[in-house]
């Protein structure tokens, strides 16, 4: 399917990107930091949910999601979602979201064998909604079990995608 927004031009398999999306949701971090942007993003980036649909993605199937600075009651995020395709055309700036923004991007993270970028979401900024008060959470980026984990995610979807290629 061609998409064209803006001054950028996609040809994106829809198939493959909403069949992998479905299995990314299924394997979402639980961590408070997750939890809080699933929790939350709706309310607070309105436009990402149809933005994301565009292209087969679902909002809750990030590749990669990280938090990053809190103020008082919010949290600074960025993601990475995988799209199989390709840009055909590059545009001159990202999407502007209004309260995120989206940079498509050649894949410079993930070994897959079919053509694929990746949307960038940077710069979201949400408003801590969970119970848990924001302070009292310990990120488990700091603890060596969550690094492992990534690691071995990442390492194996590597693998996983180049053998069943």
């Amino acid at each position: 399917m061609i998409l064209e927004i803006d001054d950028w031009k996609f040809d994106i398999d829809m198939e493959r990107t909403m069949e992998y999306s479905a299995n990314e949701a299924a394997e979402h971090c639980d961590c408070p930091y997750c939890r809080n942007f699933y929790a939350a993003v709706d309310e607070h980036c309105s436009a990402l949910r149809p933005f994301l649909a565009q292209f087969g993605l679902d909002i809750e199937a990030p590749d990669v999601l990280y938090p990053y600075d809190t103020y008082w009651d919010r949290m600074c995020y960025e993601g990475k979602y995988v799209v199989f395709g390709s840009i055909i055309k590059a545009g001159t700036k990202r999407f502007d979201l209004l309260n995120a923004y989206i940079w498509p991007m050649e894949d410079i993270e993930f070994s897959f064998e079919e053509p694929h970028f990746v949307l960038s979401l940077e710069e979201l900024e949400i408003i801590w909604v969970l119970d848990e008060p924001l302070k009292d959470v310990v990120s488990p980026a700091n603890e060596p079990s969550f690094l492992k984990k990534m690691w071995q995610r990442l390492l194996g979807k590597a693998s996983k995608n180049k053998i069943e290629s």
